[in-house]
């Protein structure tokens, strides 16, 4: 009867031995996480403020420029006042992009700029999630008509633009256009 009851409590024993050890890992854990963000507090991307948590202060948060509708279907650029459906900004009707739709999270401005030179040239990933999740939900009317989604840069854009033709004549100060 003792050589059943070994067996079982040798593995009760080891259970609790794991269990603490596991508990222990996680306070190391917690401990040293504590005495980095002590030594090394997080600071805000834009203004190098400590913050708690990742990302922006709250005040620079609060300086960011959300895009939300009114903005002209074609360019994205937020309107002052709702003009109405399908009515397209100024610069839509004077230079008609290549591209049918384009869509964007927030306005370029300094905290804006700030960011995406984080992620972009300081190898700042931690912030690319929530910046995909601003993105998502400003193209989302595009994500949900569009076929395919082809991730790309800027620095792509001319080569996939048709060639520019010259309108009107072709003397000095007639501006090129995209022909489609």
């Amino acid at each position: 009867m003792d050589a059943e009851a070994s067996p079982s409590f040798s593995r009760s024993v080891s259970g609790h031995v794991r269990g603490a050890l596991r508990l222990a890992r996680g306070a190391w854990s917690h401990a040293a996480r504590l005495a980095l963000d002590i030594a090394l507090p997080t600071l805000c991307v834009a203004c190098r403020e400590p913050v708690s948590g990742e990302g922006v202060c709250a005040n620079c948060w609060a300086k960011l420029s959300f895009i939300a509708p009114p903005y002209c279907p074609r360019l994205g650029i937020p309107f002052v006042y709702d003009p109405g459906p399908e009515l397209l900004s100024m610069e839509a009707i004077a230079n008609p992009p290549a591209y049918r739709r384009a869509r964007a999270a927030v306005r370029y401005d300094d905290v804006a700029r700030t960011l995406v030179h984080a992620l972009k040239y300081q190898d700042r990933t931690d912030l690319a999630p929530a910046m995909g999740r601003w993105m998502a939900r400003a193209g989302r009317e595009l994500l949900e008509e569009a076929d395919a989604l082809v991730a790309g840069t800027v620095a792509l854009a001319p080569r996939l633009e048709p060639p520019l033709q010259p309108v009107g004549g072709a003397g000095a100060g007639h501006r090129a256009t995209n022909r489609r």
